[in-house]
């Protein structure tokens, strides 16, 4: 139903049940700032992708819940129910990717690099999504469509994360992050 192109194998990806539960933010916020910039920053994109997939994956799981309902009272009574979650689901999830591009914002690189690039592109994908949040918070219907800017965000993220000088660990780790 959700039309994620490179964010359908994340579906089954993770099996949370809960979006950007209660504390999930505490181990990103706490980042050691000694780190490796490019470490820190794929820490944000850890906490970004791990919040978009919980997301995508609560909303598919309500919406396979009510494909597979076959008494029609119910089915209304499980879409109500919904989108009557949605907008709080939304702004959750919202709340914890804004937290991840203000962790990803706050990196030191140095203006142009490759590292810098694939942190902007990033960084759009983000918006992508957040755009996404905020129209599901608005319209809740919505979520039935993420509009294909994600995928062409998320797309570009990758090419650019595919361009940077990442050690290995930090390539398998951008790599496993990023799997479309």
């Amino acid at each position: 139903m959700l039309n994620l192109r490179n964010h359908r194998v994340m579906l089954s990806a993770v099996g949370a049940l809960v979006v950007a539960g209660a504390g999930s933010g505490i181990a990103w916020s706490q980042a050691e700032r000694t780190s490796d910039p490019a470490d820190v920053l794929l820490d944000a994109v850890e906490h970004s992708e791990s919040t978009m997939r919980d997301y995508i994956d609560v909303i598919s799981g309500r919406f396979d819940e009510i494909e597979a309902t076959s008494d029609t009272g119910e089915k209304e009574e499980l879409a109500a129910e919904l989108m009557t979650d949605v907008p709080e689901l939304a702004e959750e999830a919202r709340a914890e990717v804004l937290g991840a591009k203000e962790e990803a914002r706050a990196v030191s690189l140095p203006d142009g690099g490759r590292l810098d690039l694939a942190r902007d592109a990033y960084v759009a994908h983000m918006d992508a999504w957040i755009a996404e949040y905020d129209r599901a918070i608005v319209a809740p219907a919505s979520v039935v469509e993420i509009e294909p800017r994600v995928n062409r965000t998320f797309d570009k993220a990758v090419a650019a994360f595919d361009r940077t000088d990442l050690d290995a660990d930090q390539e398998d780790r951008a790599a496993e992050l990023l799997a479309d």
